[in-house]
């Protein structure tokens, strides 16, 4: 009788002992899955053997921050971020999907073969942005549907129902930009809807958005998306547009000066860069894909560096020559022009329409593309 209690207080012991050592672990996995995120996949029809978390970089490009294997359709991703962030997951060459990735477990389930079916569970940030965009592109189709009306309106002459049909069309922008103000109101702290505004600031004016990024709770303030937002409230403070662009003049390579009014009657980007700075190169590198599109129908360059340096500048433009026009003044960020133009960090750039009017400052990659197809309707 006793070697049987023996027997059973060692079993009870070790049990205890076991049951203490599995709470461990499951508090330990409970406060990692406060500060990480877990992305599993289980994807229907796929047939790559590989699948990768792409991110997008200051320079608007797509890089792979991570890889998993593909089993069965089903993969998964670890890793943290300090805040949520929209990433990409690509299988094979298929176009990437868009997950909002925040420190929580993440389910993505679906067929490749319909990426705009896919569910994104788990993820309140993309829970959202995916409401906010859902109701633009519903306001979207409206719109589309009053600028076909608008048209016909038009072609018949009937400019009363033209009047009417304009109306609509601004009641739908405005409708927009009330919606995305009650939703940011509601949820201050939403990284999500800070992502969507961030997506806004292409079709409308910094300072309509303004009362909207004000609203954000400080406690994103970390954010990317939040940082940007504030900083193009912060530059439009100094540069408004479709206000003139500043008077300036400045040495150029060739040993003349050249001012704003030599571009009269045309698009011109000016585009401040510097030798030293790499991510400068790549950006002129893609302008110079939109100068050989545009230049024809109006559109042109001028590079304004801010090397101190006139030998490392001048070495810098002999291995690259694009075709503009380079000038300097060698004042580094002293340079009179980087100071009217407000240049706090390059790559940096503003448009300026033929009028001499400011139409965009230091737009990002995507955003300045969609401007110039828009401009020049190809």
């Amino acid at each position: 009788m006793v070697g049987i209690m023996k027997t059973y207080e060692m079993k009870r012991n070790r049990l205890f002992a076991y049951c203490c050592v599995l709470l461990f672990f499951t508090l330990l996995a409970s406060c990692k899955g406060k500060d990480s995120y877990v992305i599993h996949g289980d994807l229907r029809c796929v047939n790559a053997s590989k699948v990768y978390l792409l991110k997008q970089n200051e320079l608007g490009e797509m890089v792979a921050i991570d890889s998993s294997r593909v089993n069965g359709g089903e993969f998964k991703f670890h890793g943290k971020v300090d805040y949520p962030t929209m990433m990409y997951v690509q299988v094979g060459k298929r176009r990437p999907i868009d997950v909002f990735v925040e420190n929580q477990r993440i389910l993505m389930t679906g067929s490749i073969l319909l990426p705009d079916e896919i569910v994104v569970e788990g993820s309140k940030s993309h829970a959202d942005f995916s409401y906010l965009q859902k109701e633009m592109l519903k306001l979207k189709g409206e719109s589309n549907s009053l600028l076909i009306e608008m048209t016909n309106a038009k072609k018949q002459n009937d400019y009363s129902e033209l009047k009417r049909l304009k109306t609509q069309y601004n009641h739908i922008t405005d409708t927009l930009l009330v919606l995305t103000n009650q939703f940011v109101v509601n949820n201050p702290t939403s990284v999500g809807a800070a992502y969507f505004v961030c997506m806004l600031v292409q079709y409308f004016d910094i300072n309509k958005l303004r009362d909207i990024i004000q609203a954000f709770d400080l406690s994103i303030s970390g954010s990317e998306y939040v940082k940007f937002l504030n900083e193009e409230l912060m530059l439009n403070q100094k540069l408004s547009m479709e206000t003139p662009a500043p008077y300036f003049k400045i040495p150029t390579s060739n040993g003349d000066s050249i001012s704003l009014s030599d571009y009269a009657g045309e698009y011109l980007f000016i585009d401040f860069w510097a030798s030293w700075c790499k991510p400068c190169e790549e950006r002129r590198e893609r302008l110079f894909k939109a100068y050989q599109k545009y230049k024809r129908s109006g559109f042109n360059i001028l590079s304004v560096s801010l090397d101190k340096d006139e030998e490392l500048w001048r070495k810098a433009l002999s291995l690259h020559s694009y075709g503009w026009v380079e000038a300097s003044d060698l004042l580094y960020w002293e340079s009179p022009v980087s100071k009217v133009f407000r240049v706090q960090k390059i790559p940096y750039g503003v448009l300026i329409n033929p009028e001499g009017k400011i139409e965009a400052i230091n737009p990002r990659r995507y955003i300045f593309d969609a401007k110039l197809v828009n401009i020049f309707g190809y």
